[in-house]
């Protein structure tokens, strides 16, 4: 196998998606740099990551881009792990296009389009993928013929801002009222059909630079923790039949995007409804990695313009996985039982966190685990009425 000469780039904030990708990466002999979107915390403590820089916002660290490696033979190869950066790139990539490989669509503006939950809607169910019934609102729309009950999420991250809550199921009219109520004027939203999921399928991959999607597996998750993640699943090395592959490969060709990317849907009965794809590295890669398939270091040897078919891309077997440190927070909501956790727990061979060959960031969370959960419950609960506090006093992102 060849090496890569370029430089690879990790661009994020620094957490477990990031850390996911210290793990990838640090697998081959690459010159890595984690470009921080804030301080530094636990991906930092992996022993694979040798370089990072800390910038206090998205404007700092492009500005850092813009003064570095002008003079390189191979141009720096960059990984996203966030929204926020990847629309901003996108918008602002006539600054970097020449000298870095960024991981967006074709067409300028497409990256950030298509980020926009009521946008990716909108062509996933013109392709022929089944989606909710769906449509896009804001405070003060015209929600007289809505049906009930519902789900609410924000379109996309508002640069600057906390989204007012994840997603909220509205029972009837009264309640979403009251939180269209507490949400910002110029905010904007998806209603959709609530759909009564048994479990959610996560199809996560990449579509390499030669623009061939590739597809490490699908985790069939049955629940999240109260901070929003992956709490406990199932990985397969497959795609249900109710996930039409040839259907995201259209999707990824039609917006022309290379990168890594995941879809994610809920299932109900022999039915997969379309969620919402996310373009850019998504937060399980490693778990997907520890289960055999290292799509990240793939998508990087084929920026190189190298050989990738020895690097494993595909989950080896069905196994289990858990978030081994915030589970417990189902626990606590009393969403599952004491028993159960740990029945779970025990038959799980694939962690959020522990890697017995890194645990460096494992040993970092677990300092401030206690504070985490208190925070994640009090957020799940609270969040739009906080968010509404904060931006009463002028406070931002």
């Amino acid at each position: 196998m060849n090496t890569v000469q370029n430089k690879v780039i990790v661009w994020s904030i620094d957490d477990f998606n990031t850390m996911g990708l210290m793990r990838e990466l640090g697998q081959d002999d690459l010159d890595l740099l984690f470009l921080i979107k804030g301080k530094a915390g636990i991906a930092t403590k992996s022993k694979y990551c040798k370089e990072y820089v800390e910038t206090d916002s998205i404007e700092s660290g492009f500005e850092y881009l813009k003064r570095h490696f002008h003079d390189c033979e191979y141009k720096p190869i960059v990984i996203i792990a966030s929204d926020e950066i990847v629309t901003y790139v996108d918008l602002h990539r006539d600054e970097l296009n020449n000298r870095y490989i960024l991981p967006v669509t074709a067409e300028k503006g497409n990256t950030a389009k298509y980020i926009d939950k009521n946008t990716m809607t909108a062509l996933a169910q013109e392709i022929g993928i089944l989606c909710p019934e769906s449509i896009r609102v804001r405070a003060g729309s015209d929600i007289e013929n809505v049906k009930y009950p519902c789900l609410i999420k924000p379109s996309h991250q508002k640069p600057g801002h906390y989204n007012e809550f994840k997603f909220k199921v509205c029972k009837n009219e009264a309640q979403l009222k009251r939180a269209l109520s507490y949400v910002r004027k110029d905010s904007e939203f998806i209603l959709q059909q609530y759909i009564p999921k048994e479990y959610d399928l996560l199809v996560y991959g990449g579509r390499m630079h030669d623009g061939t999607t590739v597809i490490a597996g699908t985790l069939v998750r049955d629940r999240l923790s109260e901070g929003g993640s992956s709490a406990h699943g199932c990985l397969i090395p497959h795609t249900p039949e109710c996930v039409d592959v040839e259907l995201i490969k259209k999707y990824l060709e039609i917006i022309d995007y290379k990168g890594l990317f995941s879809f994610e849907y809920g299932m109900v009965g022999d039915k997969a409804y379309f969620f919402e794809v996310n373009l850019r590295n998504d937060g399980t890669s490693h778990v997907f990695f520890q289960a055999g398939a290292n799509i990240p270091l793939a998508y990087v040897y084929s920026c190189a313009s190298l050989d990738y078919s020895s690097i494993p891309t595909i989950v080896r077997d069905q196994c289990w996985f858990v978030d081994d440190v915030f589970d417990i927070e189902n626990v606590i909501t009393r969403k599952i039982s004491k028993a159960k956790w740990k029945k779970d727990k025990d038959e799980a061979t694939i962690f959020r966190f522990y890697d017995s060959n890194d645990p460096g960031p494992w040993k970092e969370v677990l300092k401030t685990k206690n504070k985490q959960i208190f925070r994640d419950i009090v957020l799940n609960k609270f969040r739009i009425y906080i968010v509404f506090v904060l931006d009463k006093l002028g406070l931002r992102k």
